[in-house]
């Protein structure tokens, strides 16, 4: 066995409580890897063990037992959790580099030193009025530069620090909640601890984010820590080793307002996570609209513009108009996305990550400020800095964002022509600027946050030496289908996040969260959502519900809701996939009853009854609904295949070339392959059984399989059928 797989053995015996198996686990590891105090605290660890047991042994019956018992595990959780850090730094260059840099410095790392540090910071920064205005400038930028350097250090040290005890916890917790301490420095603070927490769990780091969030004034503080305590929550050692989690959690759930923010949370972190697929569909659908309408093209060597045809207003009059509504309508609908929580600006700031400034860890965390020693000459530059200023004050940025447009705008500066140069001192440009309301509002505070965290874990080049909470397959950033939250104050939001993973077609997160439903919030929206799910979801997939079909879940939500038409259309869809065709036709019976107008439901109907050989009655209802809408290729496909199974061989054929003339579906060659072989035409029907088998790649027993009652009922023999495979 490894070294990586015996320590997450230890963790797993901590979680299943089998405290003497990560004992013995932890010798082994350390007779391979020793480490003389790491050996003197198992052994003390040991002993304890081995008096609790022995006293146990002799009959007495201590009422301390099971806190003596969780006090022990704690311990050992604590040893093997710093182990495993010290480990992971030491097989890493990246991290080791971090670690010893930090560790060489000479610096007082105890929390009232580092107090003293940041307050020391504020107070010299206020004197700074006080300074002579001809030396002011440069104190000023001596000062940020030395405490930028402390803050990057101090970050460093957070991050790679061990298991923190309750004593370094509370003080730690009073340095972010005072009011002497800047707020940039308790916002970077905030974030070295999520981090830390993350690649290992800290119940001390842990509780002050909880304590933090309750207590902090500062909101940007404060839902940092929000977000720091969701993202960090470890369900499987609350369950065993630290039930005081599942207490702090309970507690903050008992408040209306954390629960709002849970919800919209959630939802944030969803939109976050479907960046690059927004990305994409700016990039494909709404860019090049905009572009077309600003005569631009994309070429090799960048964006050109392209000559106006000077007949095209003779030629087309109003194609002018036209562009320009279209280019209105594709900048609105990027600006609704963005409204709604899309993080339009990640494709286009993700490849302005490769400025040194990004090089710094802590430095993906930092909020924006204009004394930032790295962006400090540029925002306080003559000429542009009123430009700047409205952009970092007002833009629709995240932190990580606002740095690199800065960086960005300092490489051409100098290539700005004067009149521009004078139209942006004057602030008469801009991009998309915000409402002061909106800017102070935790939606957005908490939204450029969660961005600049995407950003991180997306783009930061050690990346893959982070545990990252947005990577798929730990879900840990699905919270809502985390254990700890079922049947808790905040259970009665679920179905509202369920219902909205649903409309993102994020059917796999939607399908976790369906399992954390306790029994009792089983309710009607549940059984419609459980069963639209398991309708839909992929082949193989477990079931969210144990024990239940999509059939037995529309059963449930009818029994609750009778008649209701959304349960009752899931019910006959279900009922039809499960080839239940006279049970599906009296439901589509029904549901006609209550929209006789509604087309899909007659179609399906006649479905129905096509796969029951009641063709008569499926063709009166698809040349009535083939009237109406005769372009309806859902309606002809129907129509064709129904005068196949009739025997109207003819007139199906005619349907099935205008059908192949069009969007060709691999079926339409399938079932006109039927249709020419039952009426005959053996080459043209191989033809198109050829054409469907390839672009399937299924085998050609397929073709005798899937209707293997029909061909009996067309007479088509067993040596026919082996002579058309024969010729495929």
């Amino acid at each position: 066995m490894d070294t990586h797989q015996s320590l997450t053995e230890i963790f797993e015996h901590l979680k299943e409580r089998n405290l003497s198996a990560a004992i013995n686990e932890l010798e082994a590891f350390l007779s391979v890897h020793p480490h003389q105090v790491n050996s003197d605290r198992l052994h003390a660890l040991r002993t304890d063990y081995q008096l609790m047991a022995d006293y146990w042994k002799r009959g007495f019956k201590d009422p301390q037992l099971p806190s003596l018992y969780q006090t022990l595990l704690q311990r050992m959780y604590v040893l093997c959790a710093n182990i495993s850090k010290h480990y992971g730094v030491g097989h890493s260059s990246y991290l080791s580099s971090v670690y010893m840099r930090i560790r060489m410095t000479a610096r007082d790392w105890s929390p009232q030193n580092i107090r003293e540090e940041l307050e020391a910071f504020v107070s010299d920064a206020a004197l700074l009025e006080l300074e002579p205005e001809n030396k002011r400038e440069a104190r000023r930028q001596a000062l940020y530069q030395q405490h930028q350097h402390q803050m990057n250090v101090l970050f460093d040290y957070i991050y790679t620090s061990d298991i923190w005890t309750n004593g370094v916890a509370t003080a730690m917790e009073g340095i972010l909640l005072s009011p002497t301490v800047d707020t940039n420095d308790q916002q970077l603070l905030v974030s070295a601890i999520m981090l830390s927490v993350l690649e290992h769990f800290d119940i001390a780091k842990f509780r002050t984010l909880v304590h933090v969030y309750e207590q902090a004034s500062d909101e940007r503080v404060r839902q940092r820590a929000l977000v720091g305590w969701v993202l960090t929550i470890d369900s499987e050692l609350a369950f065993s080793v630290y039930p005081e989690q599942i207490q702090l959690v309970e507690k903050l759930l008992e408040d209306e307002q954390c629960r709002e923010e849970l919800v919209e949370l959630q939802k944030q972190i969803i939109f976050c996570i479907n960046a690059e697929q927004d990305t994409r569909t700016i990039q494909k659908e709404i860019m090049p609209d905009l572009m077309k309408g600003q005569s631009l093209r994309m070429t090799r060597n960048g964006i050109e513009e392209v000559e106006e045809d000077p007949m095209e207003d003779i030629l087309h009059p109003g194609e002018q108009e036209r562009k320009l509504e279209k280019v209105e309508e594709s900048f609105q609908r990027m600006l609704n996305m963005q409204k709604q929580g899309s993080d339009i600006y990640f494709g286009g700031f993700s490849q302005m990550k490769r400025f040194p400034f990004f090089n710094e860890l802590s430095n993906w965390f930092v909020p924006f400020y204009a004394n930032h020693p790295d962006v400090f000459e540029v925002m306080n530059k003559t000429g542009l800095n009123r430009f700047l200023q409205v952009m970092m004050e007002k833009g629709p940025f995240c932190n990580s964002d606002k740095y690199s447009f800065v960086f960005a705008f300092q490489q051409v500066v100098d290539r700005i022509p004067q009149n521009m140069r004078e139209m942006l001192d004057r602030g008469e440009a801009s991009i998309n600027e915000m409402a002061a309301e909106e800017l102070e509002s935790t939606t957005y505070i908490r939204r450029i946050y969660l961005q600049d965290l995407y950003r991180f874990f997306r783009l930061f080049p050690q990346r893959s030496q982070f545990f990252d909470p947005f990577y798929f397959s730990n879900f840990r950033y699905l919270f809502f289908a985390n254990p700890i939250f079922s049947k808790t104050h905040l259970e009665p939001s679920f179905g509202e996040v369920t219902a909205f993973l649903l409309k993102q077609k994020r059917l796999r997160e939607a399908s976790l969260l369906i399992s954390n439903f306790g029994e009792a919030r089983r309710d009607y929206q549940f059984w419609l959502m459980a069963g639209y799910l398991m309708q839909h979801m992929p082949l193989g997939q477990e079931p969210p519900i144990p024990g239940y079909d999509d059939l037995q879940c529309y059963a449930k939500a009818l029994e609750l809701k009778p008649g209701q038409e959304k349960p009752l259309a899931g019910y006959a869809r279900a009922l039809f996939s499960h080839g239940m065709y006279a049970e599906a036709l009296e439901t589509y019976d029904q549901l006609l009853a209550i929209r006789p107008e509604k087309q899909s439901y007659r179609l399906n109907r006649a479905v129905s009854m096509t796969n029951l050989g009641q063709y008569a009655g499926a063709l009166k209802d698809l040349y009535r609904l083939n009237y109406e809408s005769p372009e309806d290729v859902n309606v002809n496909r129907v129509l064709a295949w129904t005068l196949v199974c009739e025997g109207k061989y003819e007139a199906a054929e005619k349907i099935y070339t205008q059908l192949l003339a069009g969007d060709v579906q691999p079926d339409d060659l399938l079932n006109y392959g039927y249709c020419l072989w039952f009426n005959g035409q053996i080459e043209d029907a191989a033809d198109c059984f050829h054409r469907f088998l390839k672009e399937t790649e299924l085998k050609a027993e397929y073709i005798l399989q899937n209707e293997a009652e029909l061909l009996k009922e067309k007479g088509i023999t067993e040596p026919e059928q082996q002579l058309m495979l024969y010729i495929l």
